[in-house]
Protein backbone atom coordinates (compact mmCIF):
# COMPACT_ATOMS: atom_id res chain seq x y z
CA UNK A 1 0.00 0.00 0.00
CA UNK A 2 1.15 3.44 -0.45
CA UNK A 3 -0.10 6.08 1.47
CA UNK A 4 0.34 10.01 0.28
CA UNK A 5 -0.42 12.56 2.39
CA UNK A 6 -1.07 15.98 1.48
CA UNK A 7 -3.99 16.29 -1.34
CA UNK A 8 -2.46 18.94 -3.08
CA UNK A 9 -0.86 19.52 -6.37
CA UNK A 10 1.92 17.36 -6.09
CA UNK A 11 -0.48 14.80 -3.87
CA UNK A 12 -3.01 14.67 -6.18
CA UNK A 13 -0.95 13.86 -9.56
CA UNK A 14 0.77 11.46 -7.37
CA UNK A 15 -2.34 9.69 -6.24
CA UNK A 16 -3.86 9.94 -9.91
CA UNK A 17 -0.80 8.09 -11.26
CA UNK A 18 -0.06 5.52 -8.77
CA UNK A 19 -4.35 4.19 -8.03
CA UNK A 20 -4.50 2.68 -11.76
CA UNK A 21 -1.98 -0.28 -10.52
CA UNK A 22 -1.41 0.45 -6.73
CA UNK A 23 -3.38 0.23 -3.46
CA UNK A 24 -3.11 3.71 -2.67
CA UNK A 25 -4.24 5.94 0.60
CA UNK A 26 -4.42 9.67 0.30
CA UNK A 27 -4.56 11.76 4.09
CA UNK A 28 -5.84 15.94 4.13
CA UNK A 29 -7.50 17.90 6.03
CA UNK A 30 -9.75 19.35 3.27
CA UNK A 31 -12.75 16.96 3.23
CA UNK A 32 -13.41 18.70 -0.75
CA UNK A 33 -10.20 17.70 -1.81
CA UNK A 34 -10.33 13.85 -1.06
CA UNK A 35 -13.67 13.38 -2.10
CA UNK A 36 -12.47 14.71 -5.63
CA UNK A 37 -9.66 12.05 -5.83
CA UNK A 38 -12.57 9.20 -4.23
CA UNK A 39 -14.84 10.10 -7.37
CA UNK A 40 -11.93 10.30 -9.94
CA UNK A 41 -9.71 7.79 -8.94
CA UNK A 42 -9.54 4.23 -7.18
CA UNK A 43 -7.73 5.72 -3.78
CA UNK A 44 -8.88 5.59 0.23
CA UNK A 45 -9.23 8.61 1.10
CA UNK A 46 -8.87 9.88 5.01
CA UNK A 47 -10.10 13.36 6.11
CA UNK A 48 -7.45 14.37 8.65
CA UNK A 49 -4.27 15.99 10.24
CA UNK A 50 -1.10 13.74 8.61
CA UNK A 51 0.47 14.59 12.47
CA UNK A 52 -1.85 12.92 14.00
CA UNK A 53 -1.40 9.22 15.29
CA UNK A 54 -5.08 8.80 15.08
CA UNK A 55 -5.37 9.68 11.99
CA UNK A 56 -2.30 7.38 10.47
CA UNK A 57 -3.56 4.73 12.11
CA UNK A 58 -6.83 5.06 10.32
CA UNK A 59 -5.22 5.42 7.22
CA UNK A 60 -3.30 1.91 7.81
CA UNK A 61 0.57 3.56 8.61
CA UNK A 62 1.08 0.02 10.04
CA UNK A 63 0.58 -1.94 6.28
CA UNK A 64 2.26 0.99 4.35
CA UNK A 65 4.84 -0.20 1.94
CA UNK A 66 5.81 3.26 0.69
CA UNK A 67 4.99 6.59 2.72
CA UNK A 68 5.01 10.03 0.31
CA UNK A 69 5.06 13.28 2.60
CA UNK A 70 3.71 15.81 0.69
CA UNK A 71 2.23 18.92 2.69
CA UNK A 72 3.43 22.33 2.26
CA UNK A 73 4.68 22.00 5.87
CA UNK A 74 8.60 20.56 5.70
CA UNK A 75 8.63 19.90 9.37
CA UNK A 76 5.25 18.08 9.40
CA UNK A 77 6.56 15.98 6.37
CA UNK A 78 9.68 14.89 8.28
CA UNK A 79 7.23 13.64 11.36
CA UNK A 80 4.62 11.77 9.41
CA UNK A 81 7.70 9.77 7.65
CA UNK A 82 9.31 9.23 11.59
CA UNK A 83 5.98 8.27 12.42
CA UNK A 84 5.79 6.06 9.61
CA UNK A 85 8.90 4.16 10.57
CA UNK A 86 7.62 3.85 14.20
CA UNK A 87 4.76 2.16 12.90
CA UNK A 88 6.62 -0.05 10.34
CA UNK A 89 9.17 -0.64 7.54
CA UNK A 90 7.95 1.67 4.78
CA UNK A 91 10.23 3.39 2.49
CA UNK A 92 9.91 6.98 3.30
CA UNK A 93 9.51 9.97 0.80
CA UNK A 94 9.51 14.13 1.83
CA UNK A 95 9.30 16.89 -0.02
CA UNK A 96 10.57 19.73 1.27
CA UNK A 97 11.46 23.46 0.29
CA UNK A 98 13.81 24.14 2.57
CA UNK A 99 17.33 23.27 1.11
CA UNK A 100 18.99 23.85 4.56
CA UNK A 101 16.77 20.83 6.20
CA UNK A 102 17.72 18.72 3.28
CA UNK A 103 21.52 19.55 3.65
CA UNK A 104 21.29 18.52 7.32
CA UNK A 105 19.47 14.85 6.05
CA UNK A 106 21.92 14.38 4.06
CA UNK A 107 24.92 15.21 6.94
CA UNK A 108 22.78 12.58 8.79
CA UNK A 109 23.82 9.90 6.45
CA UNK A 110 19.91 10.00 5.15
CA UNK A 111 18.55 9.86 8.62
CA UNK A 112 15.46 11.63 10.30
CA UNK A 113 13.17 8.96 9.53
CA UNK A 114 13.50 10.01 5.97
CA UNK A 115 15.04 7.46 3.31
CA UNK A 116 14.65 9.59 0.08
CA UNK A 117 14.06 14.05 0.60
CA UNK A 118 13.25 15.72 -2.22
CA UNK A 119 14.36 19.41 -1.98
CA UNK A 120 12.03 21.01 -4.68
CA UNK A 121 14.14 24.66 -5.06
CA UNK A 122 17.19 22.49 -5.30
CA UNK A 123 15.91 20.09 -8.17
CA UNK A 124 14.13 23.25 -10.12
CA UNK A 125 17.71 24.89 -10.15
CA UNK A 126 19.19 22.23 -11.54
CA UNK A 127 16.56 21.86 -14.35
CA UNK A 128 16.69 25.22 -14.83
CA UNK A 129 20.36 25.71 -15.65
CA UNK A 130 20.76 22.00 -16.91
CA UNK A 131 18.30 22.94 -20.04
CA UNK A 132 19.47 26.47 -20.55
CA UNK A 133 22.95 24.59 -21.11
CA UNK A 134 21.37 22.74 -23.78
CA UNK A 135 21.24 25.71 -26.55
CA UNK A 136 17.38 25.76 -28.04
CA UNK A 137 15.99 22.54 -26.28
CA UNK A 138 12.91 23.75 -24.21
CA UNK A 139 13.58 20.64 -21.52
CA UNK A 140 15.56 18.35 -20.81
CA UNK A 141 16.06 15.42 -18.40
CA UNK A 142 18.85 12.51 -17.78
CA UNK A 143 17.82 9.10 -17.11
CA UNK A 144 20.20 6.11 -16.42
CA UNK A 145 22.62 7.65 -14.07
CA UNK A 146 22.94 10.83 -16.16
CA UNK A 147 23.89 8.92 -18.71
CA UNK A 148 21.14 9.58 -21.05
CA UNK A 149 19.47 12.73 -21.93
CA UNK A 150 15.67 13.30 -23.11
CA UNK A 151 15.64 16.95 -24.75
CA UNK A 152 12.97 18.30 -26.68
CA UNK A 153 13.49 21.18 -29.18
CA UNK A 154 11.21 23.29 -31.50
CA UNK A 155 12.01 23.36 -35.48
CA UNK A 156 12.08 26.34 -37.02
CA UNK A 157 11.78 27.33 -41.05
CA UNK A 158 15.60 27.12 -41.45
CA UNK A 159 16.56 24.30 -39.29
CA UNK A 160 18.49 21.51 -41.62
CA UNK A 161 16.16 18.73 -40.66
CA UNK A 162 12.81 20.93 -41.19
CA UNK A 163 11.26 19.07 -44.62
CA UNK A 164 13.11 15.79 -44.26
CA UNK A 165 12.25 12.57 -43.41
CA UNK A 166 13.29 10.77 -40.20
CA UNK A 167 15.75 8.47 -41.81
CA UNK A 168 16.77 11.60 -43.77
CA UNK A 169 17.82 13.46 -40.56
CA UNK A 170 18.70 10.64 -38.85
CA UNK A 171 22.60 11.12 -39.09
CA UNK A 172 23.26 12.00 -35.56
CA UNK A 173 25.37 9.35 -33.39
CA UNK A 174 24.23 7.58 -30.35
CA UNK A 175 20.88 9.66 -30.86
CA UNK A 176 17.63 8.36 -31.98
CA UNK A 177 14.05 10.35 -32.94
CA UNK A 178 11.58 9.33 -29.93
CA UNK A 179 8.65 11.91 -30.77
CA UNK A 180 7.73 14.63 -33.00
CA UNK A 181 4.77 16.87 -30.64
CA UNK A 182 2.74 18.57 -33.22
CA UNK A 183 -0.22 21.05 -32.33
CA UNK A 184 -1.55 18.80 -29.91
CA UNK A 185 -0.78 15.68 -31.00
CA UNK A 186 2.27 13.02 -30.16
CA UNK A 187 3.47 11.29 -33.25
CA UNK A 188 5.43 8.11 -32.84
CA UNK A 189 7.79 8.65 -36.22
CA UNK A 190 8.66 5.97 -38.74
CA UNK A 191 11.53 6.73 -41.08
CA UNK A 192 9.01 8.12 -43.30
CA UNK A 193 7.75 10.73 -40.69
CA UNK A 194 8.28 14.51 -42.87
CA UNK A 195 9.76 17.02 -39.60
CA UNK A 196 8.03 20.07 -40.17
CA UNK A 197 8.51 23.84 -39.36
CA UNK A 198 6.78 24.37 -35.84
CA UNK A 199 7.26 20.80 -34.60
CA UNK A 200 8.79 19.79 -31.39
CA UNK A 201 11.67 17.14 -31.69
CA UNK A 202 11.99 15.06 -28.62
CA UNK A 203 15.31 13.49 -28.86
CA UNK A 204 16.89 10.67 -27.08
CA UNK A 205 20.87 9.88 -26.46
CA UNK A 206 23.75 10.46 -25.08
CA UNK A 207 25.42 13.72 -23.83
CA UNK A 208 27.54 14.64 -26.41
CA UNK A 209 25.40 13.50 -29.51
CA UNK A 210 22.19 15.45 -27.99
CA UNK A 211 24.63 18.60 -27.85
CA UNK A 212 25.55 18.27 -31.17
CA UNK A 213 22.12 17.54 -32.20
CA UNK A 214 21.39 21.03 -30.35
CA UNK A 215 23.81 23.12 -32.12
CA UNK A 216 22.36 22.06 -35.35
CA UNK A 217 19.18 22.40 -35.02
CA UNK A 218 19.02 25.37 -32.79
CA UNK A 219 19.41 29.37 -33.99
CA UNK A 220 21.00 30.22 -30.59
CA UNK A 221 24.50 29.53 -29.91
CA UNK A 222 25.80 28.06 -26.35
CA UNK A 223 25.93 30.04 -23.90
CA UNK A 224 29.77 31.26 -23.38
CA UNK A 225 31.54 31.98 -20.02
CA UNK A 226 31.35 35.70 -20.88
CA UNK A 227 28.03 35.93 -21.64
CA UNK A 228 25.82 38.33 -18.91
CA UNK A 229 23.15 36.05 -17.33
CA UNK A 230 20.91 38.18 -15.02
CA UNK A 231 18.94 35.94 -11.95
CA UNK A 232 16.03 38.06 -11.05
CA UNK A 233 15.14 37.13 -7.35
CA UNK A 234 18.23 36.39 -4.40
CA UNK A 235 15.61 33.63 -2.05
CA UNK A 236 16.53 30.32 -2.02
CA UNK A 237 16.04 29.73 -5.66
CA UNK A 238 17.97 32.53 -6.93
CA UNK A 239 20.59 31.24 -5.01
CA UNK A 240 20.70 28.03 -5.96
CA UNK A 241 20.42 28.82 -9.60
CA UNK A 242 23.41 30.92 -9.53
CA UNK A 243 25.11 28.40 -7.52
CA UNK A 244 24.29 26.08 -10.35
CA UNK A 245 25.94 28.45 -13.34
CA UNK A 246 28.99 29.31 -11.26
CA UNK A 247 29.73 25.72 -10.82
CA UNK A 248 29.44 25.55 -14.90
CA UNK A 249 31.56 28.34 -15.13
CA UNK A 250 29.46 31.08 -15.60
CA UNK A 251 29.27 34.63 -13.48
CA UNK A 252 25.84 35.62 -13.31
CA UNK A 253 24.63 39.17 -11.62
CA UNK A 254 21.59 38.48 -9.15
CA UNK A 255 18.89 40.93 -9.00
CA UNK A 256 17.14 41.07 -5.85
CA UNK A 257 14.98 43.79 -3.99
CA UNK A 258 15.90 43.14 -0.69
CA UNK A 259 19.01 45.06 1.33
CA UNK A 260 19.59 42.36 3.75
CA UNK A 261 19.20 39.41 1.22
CA UNK A 262 21.20 41.45 -1.42
CA UNK A 263 24.24 41.61 1.19
CA UNK A 264 24.31 38.16 2.18
CA UNK A 265 23.97 36.78 -1.34
CA UNK A 266 27.27 39.08 -1.64
CA UNK A 267 28.98 37.14 1.09
CA UNK A 268 27.70 33.73 -0.25
CA UNK A 269 28.46 33.82 -4.05
CA UNK A 270 31.97 32.71 -5.12
CA UNK A 271 32.14 35.32 -7.83
CA UNK A 272 28.30 36.50 -8.94
CA UNK A 273 27.47 40.22 -8.44
CA UNK A 274 24.60 41.03 -7.27
CA UNK A 275 22.04 44.29 -7.89
CA UNK A 276 20.27 45.52 -5.50
CA UNK A 277 16.64 46.94 -7.37
CA UNK A 278 12.99 45.96 -7.41
CA UNK A 279 11.68 44.67 -10.30
CA UNK A 280 8.34 44.69 -9.24
CA UNK A 281 8.63 48.50 -9.14
CA UNK A 282 7.99 50.02 -12.93
CA UNK A 283 8.63 53.73 -11.39
CA UNK A 284 11.77 52.64 -9.38
CA UNK A 285 12.80 49.90 -11.78
CA UNK A 286 16.65 50.45 -13.77
CA UNK A 287 16.36 49.31 -16.96
CA UNK A 288 20.23 49.04 -17.00
CA UNK A 289 19.93 45.59 -15.61
CA UNK A 290 18.48 44.12 -18.50
CA UNK A 291 20.67 45.88 -21.27
CA UNK A 292 22.27 43.86 -22.96
CA UNK A 293 21.72 40.97 -21.30
CA UNK A 294 21.95 37.33 -23.33
CA UNK A 295 19.77 35.81 -20.55
CA UNK A 296 17.58 36.48 -17.88
CA UNK A 297 16.06 33.84 -15.56
CA UNK A 298 13.26 34.94 -13.55
CA UNK A 299 12.64 33.17 -10.08
CA UNK A 300 10.38 35.44 -8.37
CA UNK A 301 6.62 34.87 -8.36
CA UNK A 302 4.38 34.48 -11.25
CA UNK A 303 2.94 37.85 -12.04
CA UNK A 304 6.66 39.13 -11.53
CA UNK A 305 7.86 36.62 -13.80
CA UNK A 306 5.05 36.78 -16.58
CA UNK A 307 6.04 40.83 -16.58
CA UNK A 308 9.69 40.11 -17.06
CA UNK A 309 9.34 38.02 -19.86
CA UNK A 310 7.58 41.04 -21.04
CA UNK A 311 10.53 43.55 -20.38
CA UNK A 312 13.28 41.60 -21.56
CA UNK A 313 11.38 41.05 -24.83
CA UNK A 314 11.36 45.20 -25.19
CA UNK A 315 14.89 44.94 -24.28
CA UNK A 316 15.68 42.36 -27.03
CA UNK A 317 17.25 40.13 -24.51
CA UNK A 318 18.29 36.71 -26.62
CA UNK A 319 17.15 34.17 -24.08
CA UNK A 320 14.67 34.28 -21.22
CA UNK A 321 13.66 31.54 -18.43
CA UNK A 322 11.44 31.31 -15.60
CA UNK A 323 10.55 29.20 -12.67
CA UNK A 324 6.48 28.80 -12.83
CA UNK A 325 4.69 27.46 -9.54
CA UNK A 326 0.94 27.71 -10.50
CA UNK A 327 0.38 24.66 -13.56
CA UNK A 328 -2.86 26.76 -14.80
CA UNK A 329 -0.56 29.89 -16.05
CA UNK A 330 2.21 27.48 -17.82
CA UNK A 331 -0.03 27.99 -21.32
CA UNK A 332 0.08 31.53 -20.93
CA UNK A 333 3.79 31.83 -20.32
CA UNK A 334 4.51 29.47 -23.42
CA UNK A 335 2.82 31.88 -25.53
CA UNK A 336 5.27 34.72 -24.47
CA UNK A 337 7.84 32.96 -25.95
CA UNK A 338 10.21 31.87 -23.23
CA UNK A 339 13.09 29.77 -23.95
CA UNK A 340 12.66 27.93 -20.89
CA UNK A 341 9.87 27.15 -18.59
CA UNK A 342 10.46 25.14 -15.66
CA UNK A 343 7.51 23.97 -13.14
CA UNK A 344 8.83 22.23 -9.74
CA UNK A 345 5.86 20.04 -8.85
CA UNK A 346 6.22 18.41 -12.09
CA UNK A 347 9.74 17.54 -11.36
CA UNK A 348 8.63 16.75 -7.87
CA UNK A 349 6.01 14.08 -9.16
CA UNK A 350 8.35 12.80 -11.45
CA UNK A 351 10.90 12.25 -9.02
CA UNK A 352 8.64 10.30 -6.18
CA UNK A 353 7.33 8.56 -9.16
CA UNK A 354 11.37 7.39 -9.93
CA UNK A 355 11.94 6.45 -6.14
CA UNK A 356 8.55 4.54 -6.19
CA UNK A 357 9.27 2.39 -9.33
CA UNK A 358 12.73 1.64 -8.83
CA UNK A 359 14.33 -0.92 -9.67
CA UNK A 360 11.17 -1.26 -11.99
CA UNK A 361 9.65 1.05 -14.29
CA UNK A 362 10.39 4.75 -13.77
CA UNK A 363 7.24 6.28 -15.28
CA UNK A 364 7.96 10.06 -15.64
CA UNK A 365 5.55 12.18 -17.35
CA UNK A 366 7.89 13.70 -20.56
CA UNK A 367 8.87 17.19 -20.67
CA UNK A 368 5.93 18.85 -19.48
CA UNK A 369 3.04 16.89 -21.56
CA UNK A 370 0.64 14.57 -19.99
CA UNK A 371 0.12 12.61 -22.71
CA UNK A 372 3.69 10.74 -22.78
CA UNK A 373 6.13 9.26 -20.52
CA UNK A 374 9.23 7.86 -20.41
CA UNK A 375 9.85 4.57 -19.08
CA UNK A 376 13.37 3.41 -17.48
CA UNK A 377 13.68 -0.41 -17.17
CA UNK A 378 16.04 -2.94 -16.16
CA UNK A 379 15.68 -5.70 -18.26
CA UNK A 380 14.92 -9.16 -16.67
CA UNK A 381 14.22 -12.58 -17.31
CA UNK A 382 10.50 -11.98 -17.50
CA UNK A 383 10.15 -9.40 -19.47
CA UNK A 384 9.39 -9.24 -23.04
CA UNK A 385 12.28 -7.80 -24.18
CA UNK A 386 14.78 -10.08 -22.62
CA UNK A 387 16.86 -12.03 -25.41
CA UNK A 388 14.85 -10.32 -28.53
CA UNK A 389 15.76 -8.12 -31.08
CA UNK A 390 14.45 -4.51 -31.49
CA UNK A 391 12.97 -5.52 -34.59
CA UNK A 392 11.44 -8.63 -33.40
CA UNK A 393 10.18 -6.80 -30.07
CA UNK A 394 8.21 -4.34 -32.09
CA UNK A 395 5.38 -6.21 -33.19
CA UNK A 396 4.84 -8.10 -29.92
CA UNK A 397 4.26 -4.44 -28.03
CA UNK A 398 1.81 -2.12 -28.23
CA UNK A 399 1.99 0.63 -30.70
CA UNK A 400 3.02 4.34 -29.50
CA UNK A 401 6.64 2.88 -28.29
CA UNK A 402 10.18 3.70 -29.41
CA UNK A 403 13.31 2.32 -27.88
CA UNK A 404 15.48 5.54 -27.37
CA UNK A 405 18.76 4.02 -25.83
CA UNK A 406 19.80 0.79 -24.27
CA UNK A 407 22.93 1.09 -21.24
CA UNK A 408 24.38 -2.21 -21.01
CA UNK A 409 27.33 -2.36 -18.50
CA UNK A 410 27.32 1.18 -18.19
CA UNK A 411 28.20 1.83 -21.82
CA UNK A 412 25.56 3.20 -24.17
CA UNK A 413 24.64 1.12 -26.87
CA UNK A 414 22.77 2.30 -30.00
CA UNK A 415 19.06 0.79 -30.18
CA UNK A 416 18.87 -0.43 -34.18
CA UNK A 417 16.86 -2.98 -35.00
CA UNK A 418 19.54 -6.02 -34.67
CA UNK A 419 20.33 -4.99 -31.35
CA UNK A 420 19.43 -7.86 -28.64
CA UNK A 421 18.38 -6.83 -25.83
CA UNK A 422 20.07 -8.97 -22.60
CA UNK A 423 18.95 -9.09 -19.50
CA UNK A 424 20.25 -6.31 -17.28
CA UNK A 425 20.67 -4.08 -20.26
CA UNK A 426 18.66 -0.32 -19.05
CA UNK A 427 16.06 0.59 -21.52
CA UNK A 428 15.02 3.72 -21.97
CA UNK A 429 11.82 4.05 -23.99
CA UNK A 430 9.23 7.22 -24.89
CA UNK A 431 5.96 5.58 -24.37
CA UNK A 432 2.58 7.37 -25.84
CA UNK A 433 0.89 7.50 -22.04
CA UNK A 434 -2.53 5.81 -23.68
CA UNK A 435 -0.14 2.49 -23.29
CA UNK A 436 2.02 3.49 -20.73
CA UNK A 437 0.91 1.09 -18.39
CA UNK A 438 0.01 -1.74 -20.38
CA UNK A 439 3.92 -1.58 -21.47
CA UNK A 440 5.54 -0.90 -18.15
CA UNK A 441 3.81 -4.08 -17.01
CA UNK A 442 5.61 -5.69 -20.34
CA UNK A 443 8.42 -4.98 -20.28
Amino acid sequence: MILIIGAGSVGSNLAADLAESNDVVVIDRDADLVDELRSQHDVTGVVGDGRSASTLREAGIDRAEIVVASTDNDAANVMVCNAAKQAGDPHTIARVKEVGLFETWQSLDEGLGVDTMLCIDKLAAEAVVRTIALPGAHAVDTFADDQVEVAEFEIGEDTPITGQSVAEADRYASTTFAAILRDDDVIIPTGETVIQSGDCVVVIGSLASISRFAEDVSAQPPLKSEDDIVVVGGDVLGYQIAQQFEARGWTPEIVERDPEQATQLTTRLRSSSVAETDVTNIGGFNPNVLTGADLVVGTVDDNTNYLLAQLAREFDVARTAAVVDNPEVVDLFEETGLDVIVHPEDIIVSEILRTIYEPGPEEVSVLGHDDAEVLEVVVDSESALAGKALRDVTDQLPSGIVIGAIVRNEQLQIPRGNKIIQTGDRVIAFVDASVAAEVAELI
